[in-house]
């Protein structure tokens, strides 16, 4: 903590009028965990389900923040997050996105780059309110939805502006190819937030639309979301997506997806085409998720589900639940479970991952 201090003083005292801050933020988490997960037979691409064993999980997270602002009002600042940074080399590549993401902001709105949100994701609100878990069990099972619509379709390098007035929000986004594939094209994004006060209870309402070309095919995403905190404690959502002509690698946090490919891989399958962990299809995909939360005094707990409908596939589902418990001074003591359910999609006895983790999460 004194690096930390003696950097910022550094820095205002070169600074003059103008003013900077680096602080450095962490977390840290040990538990138990088991989770099942896909295997996929090499020689005929079929996909099956691998019961997990139970194992320790241990994990650190590091993240530094930069801020500052200019002689005339202008503020400015940029975050790295090391754990998304990768082996370091799409940090040190400034066209690639290694877990940075950098702003500027004023009487304008804001200007972001790099490793964050688009506009849908910006607009919309996910249906997990928690404290989390050690293995995100709660928001990994195969019913839920990061909103994340076409975000990192390409390289994850995204650029959004954003401007707020009253109770209104807008967002636009773009995110580029930077490879110039063969009937590919950028990504754009329109995101809308609108907060209405209904005698007191705030409802978030949001609406987001992103679109784009993989493989001379178009795809896009439009979404909306509601949320809503009642009775001091709870805070309800409900989220829809649709996504068009294509299977969104948000199943699972990506291993449908990834396991899909992985079999199209093994035996080949004419026609088949993905792009950025999103499998294309002639149909949609649409997605209807539900969440509730309880925050009071030390305890949190969150349960939500949500089902996938994707033409010519099938349904896929989950559930997902965490409860956790905060022993003060940044320590919090967590559990998970998520519950996945693929009996439309996979022929096999066993269609179900279950994922569940235990332990404590100690912030800094």
């Amino acid at each position: 903590m004194k690096k930390v201090l003696f950097a910022s003083t550094a820095l205002v005292a070169f600074a003059g009028a103008a003013s900077a801050e680096i602080t450095l933020t962490g977390n840290a988490e040990m538990g138990v965990r088991n989770t099942d997960s896909f295997e996929i037979d090499g020689a005929t691409g079929d996909i099956s389900i691998e019961s997990g064993n139970t194992g320790f999980h241990t994990d650190l997270d590091v993240t530094f923040t930069m801020s500052g602002e200019t002689d005339g009002g202008l503020t400015f600042g940029a975050t790295i997050d090391l754990d998304e940074g990768g082996d370091g080399s799409p940090f040190e590549n400034p066209s690639d996105q290694g877990g940075e993401a950098i702003f500027i902001s004023g009487a304008f709105g804001t200007l972001t780059a790099g490793d964050t949100d688009g506009a849908l994701d910006w607009a919309l609100t996910e249906v997990s309110f928690d404290s989390g878990s050690l293995n995100d069990d709660e928001t990994v099972h195969a019913g839920f939805n990061g909103n994340n619509g076409l975000d990192e379709l390409y390289d994850g390098q995204i650029l959004r502006y954003d401007y707020s007035f009253g109770d209104f929000g807008v967002a636009l986004s773009a995110e580029i190819d930077d490879d110039d594939g063969d009937g590919n094209d950028d990504v754009y994004g329109l995101g809308l937030r609108y907060n209405l006060d209904l005698g007191g209870t705030i409802i978030g309402l949001g609406l987001g639309y992103q679109a784009s070309e993989v493989a001379g095919t178009d795809v896009d995403a439009l979404g909306l979301s509601a949320n809503a905190t009642f009775m001091g404690d709870f805070t309800a959502g409900l989220s829809y997506v649709k996504y068009g002509d294509h299977i969104p690698d948000a199943i699972a946090d990506g291993a449908f997806t990834a396991a899909l490919i992985d079999s199209n891989d093994a035996v080949a399958v004419a026609g088949f085409a993905s792009q950025g962990g999103r499998v294309l299809i002639d149909g949609d995909t649409d997605h209807i998720g539900v969440g509730i939360g309880y925050a009071a005094g030390a305890i949190a707990a969150n349960l939500n589900y949500g089902k996938y409908d994707i033409d010519g596939v099938g349904d896929i589902d989950g559930i997902g639940l965490s409860l956790g418990y905060d022993l003060g001074g940044g320590a919090i003591v967590q559990f998970g479970y998520g519950r996945s359910d693929y009996g439309d999609v996979i022929d096999d006895g066993d269609d179900t991952i279950d994922t569940v983790s235990f332990g404590v999460r100690m912030n800094f």
